[in-house]
């Protein structure tokens, strides 16, 4: 039996088909994904509509940022902590695990102990510690993301704890002119702090990584020093809640 599972992401929508045993991915841009492929069936409900979804004999399992906004007549919903837990043990084949994954507007840390959920704790108030903050970040600084996930050396201090008051710090920076390799890796040395607080507390488990943001070498690079651990990036890092959908 074919199963799909799509993670509803803040930025992107990611789509994983089983089909034997064998896993396929896909990735949409969130907005282009709702437009083309998201309409309303006889009943007037919201249906997913698209050409990956013809063989599909079973229904589809959906989570992430979007499930939250809209219901699918053609799709179930599981959490989000429920749907990354699945797919790290099946990524992992662990049934001890700590899991960080660190999405577009959230962020969450997942204990697992005996193949269940032993516990797990969330960030989904504050834009300090997620992608979207690293996007702003490289936006005011005019270079592409994965630049300024590259740089660690020097890193100058960003004291805000919000948002939207870091930006305003960037700004500050640039104007005192401060280069931008170590305000990038200021930055990167920013989101690491923010997220310690949830891991440090897990941080004798083997650790775990999923979502772009924990691919990105500098946050990584930061996290692991102040952890003094190792983080284990996923395999399929970005698609690991969509697994997740059809266990």
């Amino acid at each position: 039996m074919t199963k799909t599972g799509m993670d509803l992401g803040s930025r992107f929508v990611k789509i994983c088909i089983e089909n034997e045993g064998e896993l396929s991915f896909y990735k949409y841009n969130t907005i282009d994904f709702y437009k083309k492929y998201v309409s309303r069936d006889s009943s007037n409900q919201l249906k997913i509509e698209h050409s990956l979804l013809d063989n599909v004999n079973s229904k589809i399992t959906a989570t992430g940022y979007g499930r939250n906004l809209m219901n699918f007549s053609n799709a179930e919903v599981i959490s989000e902590i429920k749907a990354h837990f699945q797919g790290a043990r099946r990524q992992t084949g662990l049934d001890d695990f700590v899991l960080i994954d660190i999405g577009g507007q959230d962020s969450k840390v997942i204990k697992a102990s005996g193949g269940f959920i032993d516990d797990f704790v969330m960030n989904d108030k504050c834009a300090a510690s997620t992608g979207r903050f690293l996007e702003n970040a490289a936006n005011i600084l005019r270079i592409n993301i994965d630049e300024m996930a590259a740089y660690t050396e020097n890193p100058c201090k960003l004291s805000s704890t919000c948002a939207i008051f870091s930006e305003s710090e960037i700004v500050g920076k640039i104007a005192e002119g401060v280069s931008t390799e170590e305000i990038s890796a200021g930055v990167n040395l920013s989101v690491a702090r923010r997220l310690l607080p949830l891991v440090k507390r897990f941080s004798r488990y083997e650790i775990y990584g999923a979502g772009g943001v924990v691919s990105l070498n500098g946050v990584k690079y930061f996290l692991q020093e102040l952890l003094d651990k190792e983080i284990n990036v996923l395999e399929n890092y970005q698609y690991n809640a969509a697994i997740g959908c059809v266990v």
